[in-house]
C-alpha cells in the first residue's frame, strides 16, 4: 500500500515543513471545526485495536502481513476527510482522488495457515470427492469484521466452513448490513476498491509428459473465487437448514451465520431422487415428501472469469503468488492484455 504522503508529491523542504506544521495546528483546532455531535459519535464507536506484532497472518490475527504499514480504520478515514474538506477547503472529488492515489482505505484480512492449524500442508487429490475444495471466506464487502466473532472457533467457523448448497430465496438488503457496521461506511459507487489474494501452493510435481512443464499451460490445479449472498430468512432465524439443527435461536448466535449463505457461484443443482443414498436410507416409510437435496456444480475446466491463479505445471516447489483485482480492471479476455494474464497463470477476464 502506498504511503498516504505520496499524494502530496514534490514539495520543497520548506513547504513540506510548513505542511506538517499546518497539520499539527489542525489537530489543535479540530474540536472547533468538527461538530461536537459528530466527534461524540466517533468516540463512542468501538474499534478493535490492530495487533502488529506478528508479521504473518493467522486465523486468530486478521491483520495484514505487511508489518509496519499503516492501515487506517473507518473512523480515521472520516476524520481525515473532514480535515481536508473543511480546514484545507479541498473539493470532495479531489479528496476522493487523493484517497484513491494513497490507497487510504479501510480493509479486512482473512487468512488460513494449514501448517499452523493442522501441522501439515493441505493436500487435495484429483479424482476424489474432495478434488474441489472450499478454502477460505472473506467478510462481507464493507465490513472490517463481524461483531461477536471474538473467539478463534467462531472466526474459523465463519472463515472455513463450507455453506450447504441450497437455493437463494430473498437476499438481505443494504439496510441489514448497514446496521452491522458500527462505524462510518464509504458512500462510493464502487466501495470494494481492490481484493488481494496471497496464495502459497504447488502442483503435484510430475506429469505424464514434459510438454509445458514449468509453465502455466495445461495446469490442472488452480484457485477460483466464489460469490455468496445471505438469505434474509436465515439471518432472522425464521427457519433453519442442514447447517444448523432445529433449535431455538441462541442469544449469542452470530449476526451472519454460515447457514444463511447461498451461493451465486459456484452454481448448484438438485440431486436426482435416489442419488442421496445416505439420507434415503434414513427415511421412514410413512414420512412426508423428503426435502430436496442439492450439490455444487464444478466444471471440469477452470472458468476464466472466476479463476484467480493456476499452479506451475509439474513443479513440486512451493510457489507464492500475489494477485490483485481492482475496481478499475477492464481487460477483455481475448485482448493482448488478457493473453498476458493467461501466460501468468491468471484468469483472462
Amino acid at each position: 500500500t502506498r504511503n498516504p504522503s505520496l499524494a502530496f508529491r514534490n514539495p520543497s523542504g520548506v513547504h513540506m515543513l510548513d505542511f506538517f506544521v499546518s497539520l499539527v495546528f489542525l489537530s489543535f483546532i479540530m474540536a472547533h471545526i468538527i461538530p461536537n455531535l459528530l466527534l461524540t459519535r466517533l468516540r463512542q464507536m468501538p474499534m478493535t485495536p490492530q495487533n502488529r506484532e506478528t508479521p504473518e497472518p493467522r486465523p486468530s490475527d486478521k491483520t495484514d502481513a505487511d508489518d509496519g504499514t499503516y492501515h487506517p480504520n473507518p473512523i480515521d478515514i472520516v476524520v481525515v476527510r473532514i480535515m481536508l474538506t473543511r480546514s484545507v477547503k479541498l473539493p470532495p472529488d479531489l479528496v476522493d482522488a487523493i484517497f484513491d492515489f494513497a490507497e487510504y482505505w479501510a480493509h479486512s484480512t482473512n487468512a488460513i495457515d494449514y501448517r499452523a492449524e493442522q501441522q501439515e500442508p493441505l493436500r487435495i487429490y484429483g479424482s476424489s470427492r474432495t478434488e474441489d475444495k472450499f478454502l477460505l471466506r472473506s467478510y462481507p464487502v464493507g465490513l472490517t469484521g463481524i461483531e461477536g466473532q471474538d473467539t478463534l472457533s467462531k472466526e474459523l467457523a465463519y472463515d472455513t466452513q463450507e455453506a450447504t448448497p441450497l437455493p437463494r430465496e430473498t437476499d438481505c438488503d443494504a439496510k441489514f448490513f448497514a446496521k452491522l457496521a458500527k462505524y462510518p461506511t464509504p458512500r462510493l459507487l464502487n466501495p470494494a476498491r481492490k481484493v488481494v489474494f496471497k496464495i502459497k501452493s504447488h502442483d503435484q510435481g510430475w506429469a505424464g509428459g514434459n510438454e509445458d512443464k514449468g509453465t502455466y499451460k495445461a495446469s490442472w490445479t488452480w484457485f477460483e473465487a466464489g460469490l455468496e449472498k445471505f438469505d434474509a430468512a436465515q439471518t432472522s432465524d425464521a427457519q433453519s437448514t442442514r447447517n444448523a439443527p432445529q433449535e431455538a435461536p441462541k442469544p449469542d448466535s452470530p449476526a451472519l451465520p454460515v447457514r444463511a449463505l447461498r451461493a451465486v457461484y459456484p452454481k448448484i443443482e438438485q440431486l436426482p431422487k435416489g442419488d442421496d443414498d445416505e439420507n434415503k436410507a434414513n427415511e421412514d416409510e410413512n414420512a412426508s415428501e423428503p426435502e430436496a437435496k442439492y450439490k455444487y456444480v464444478h466444471p471440469l475446466e477452470g472458468q476464466p472469469e472466476w479463476e484467480i491463479q493456476r499452479n506451475l505445471r509439474a513443479v513440486g516447489d512451493w510457489q507464492e503468488h500475489v494477485v490483485t483485482w481492482s475496481y478499475l480492471d477492464d481487460i477483455k479476455a481475448e485482448s493482448d492484455a488478457g493473453k498476458v494474464l493467461d501466460d501468468q497463470g491468471r484468469g483472462r477476464a
